[in-house]
């Protein structure tokens, strides 16, 4: 990823600290998160379907991260672009809201990760944003970042069926990653339980919501904005795991 934010190509991944002090927001709250009933941070913290059936299949996965002394690492891709992400605000009475905006082909795609120790101790929270799709090999190059940022320790990666997930060149790169990459596929009927579902949620319905930037650079600076606001709160980053439904470490 090239850095600088206002270079072409693709755009630099983000990877910041998470914060030990609680971070819950109005629009965390809107989105019906509850505070998570977990230990202090430690000083490494950083940054539907048929439920019963996908709970058992996660549940698998961590039993399988505890022995192996892994992260459980949540991973998805999202997009936005000049086009504003609509939602219900406040107006005069009388008065309907009018969003004005330029229209562009022009996309960017975000890919986040939510990792967590089995027992609860760490959270770390990475991200990358460019323009275009995540294809396999710019997925790659940020599952590796990811690698970099947990200082080479065992993963056990949950992601969907996108097909960048099953190409043969990611199945490849996969099987000479197995000294520290387990990957396990989520339910296809069961979006839901994966956290980085509510992680673009909360940013769409807070620093994109409305917003209709007159440049791609600077709808990037407000995702970025989000994505680093997610990043910085420890308490946010569990809050969402628990949004999933009972799937607490």
């Amino acid at each position: 990823m090239d850095a600088g934010a206002g270079g072409q190509g693709d755009r630099e991944g983000h990877r910041g600290a998470v914060l030990a002090n609680p971070d819950l927001d109005d629009p965390a709250r809107a989105a019906g998160l509850e505070q998570a009933a977990s230990r202090p941070p430690r000083h490494r913290t950083r940054p539907g379907g048929h439920r019963q059936v996908g709970e058992k299949g996660v549940a698998a996965h961590k039993k399988s991260a505890r022995r192996r002394g892994a992260w459980i690492c949540f991973q998805d891709e999202s997009g936005f672009s000049l086009l504003p992400v609509v939602r219900a605000t406040w107006a005069p009475r009388g008065q309907t809201p009018v969003l004005t905006h330029r229209f562009s082909w022009k996309r960017l795609s975000m890919s986040g990760a939510l990792a967590y120790r089995p027992d609860r101790s760490e959270a770390v929270f990475v991200f990358g944003i460019k323009e275009g799709a995540y294809n396999t090999a710019s997925l790659i190059e940020f599952l590796t970042a990811l690698l970099d940022h947990l200082d080479g320790q065992k993963v056990t990666l949950i992601w969907d069926g996108l097909p960048a997930h099953r190409s043969n060149d990611m199945k490849a790169w996969l099987a000479t990653q197995r000294h520290w990459l387990r990957v396990e596929p989520l339910p296809g009927y069961a979006p839901d339980l994966n956290p980085m579902e509510t992680v673009w949620g909360n940013v769409k319905a807070r620093e994109l919501a409305n917003l209709c930037p007159d440049t791609i650079d600077e709808a990037h600076t407000a995702a970025q904005a989000g994505l680093e606001r997610v990043g910085s709160s420890y308490q946010l980053c569990f809050n969402f795991l628990d949004h999933t439904g009972g799937l607490s470490l």
